[in-house]
């Protein structure tokens, strides 16, 4: 049984998630095939989430929508966490203004994961989807957010993530991680290259807190030369955006 509803709970989500990409009706047959699910099964999930008011279904299409309920279950986490949507709209003018993919990642686990993502006029080069994940310990995200905390929460993080990678052959050197996390506090920004795609970096801003007390990250992601060739310029742009963000929002943590 725990598994049973443990299985329903994410697939409620990956439709819930579905419903965010593609953000159109969908039907029931659409869903079976896209997410691999029973076509018995997929009716019946959508038929239970619609009946709780979070969707809809329209007879005249066949489909189901989103409702206003589902979009109201969430707003108090941006408000809470990212300074009232105005951390949002710094994410969409630094993706505008650079062209680069911009990403807001929040430390979960041992994971920076990429909560919102907004494409910039390169996206092609760096095509990420929100709720991407990446070892905090391996990522310029990643250490960007370690950067901001203690020296024992960077040392408790590489001690979790090689007890949960170890068995299946993987783990982090300490030391290159600890290399890593200085570098980000000396110059003030982290640069990933090439550390989880070929080719690909990322220049990131973390922060010690937001309003609610967790951590995040900004990043920009693409070319690591294209990158490289615009660091001096990208990254005082996005700390002066941040930081007029934090001057705003008085609780918010101060960008590292």
């Amino acid at each position: 049984m725990e598994q049973s509803v443990i299985k329903t709970a994410g697939r409620v989500f990956q439709v819930l998630e579905y419903l965010r990409e593609v953000r159109r009706p969908v039907t029931v047959r659409e869903i079976s095939e896209r997410l691999g699910y029973p076509l018995s099964s997929a009716q019946v999930l959508l038929k239970s989430v619609a009946t709780l008011g979070y969707l809809r279904y329209d007879s005249s299409l066949r489909a189901y929508l989103a409702t206003p309920r589902l979009a109201s279950i969430g707003d108090w986490v941006m408000d809470s966490m990212f300074q009232g949507g105005q951390l949002l709209t710094v994410l969409g003018d630094i993706a505008r203004e650079t062209g680069f993919t911009a990403i807001l990642a929040v430390e979960n686990d041992i994971y920076a994961q990429y909560v919102h993502v907004i494409f910039g006029s390169r996206a092609i080069q760096f095509n990420v989807q929100p709720g991407t994940r990446r070892l905090l310990c391996m990522s310029g995200t990643g250490w960007a957010l370690l950067a901001a905390s203690s020296d024992d929460h960077v040392a408790r993080t590489i001690h979790r993530s090689n007890a949960r990678l170890k068995p299946g052959g993987q783990d982090v050197d300490a030391d290159y991680v600890k290399a890593r996390v200085q570098e980000t506090r000396e110059r003030g920004y982290a640069f990933s290259r090439g550390v989880v795609t070929e080719g690909i970096g990322i220049i990131a801003l973390g922060s010690a807190s937001s309003a609610s007390g967790a951590r995040f990250a900004v990043g920009v992601g693409g070319l690591v030369e294209q990158l490289e060739r615009a660091a001096d310029t990208v990254v005082p742009s996005m700390r002066e955006r941040l930081l007029g963000t934090a001057a705003r929002s008085p609780a918010a943590g101060s960008p590292a």
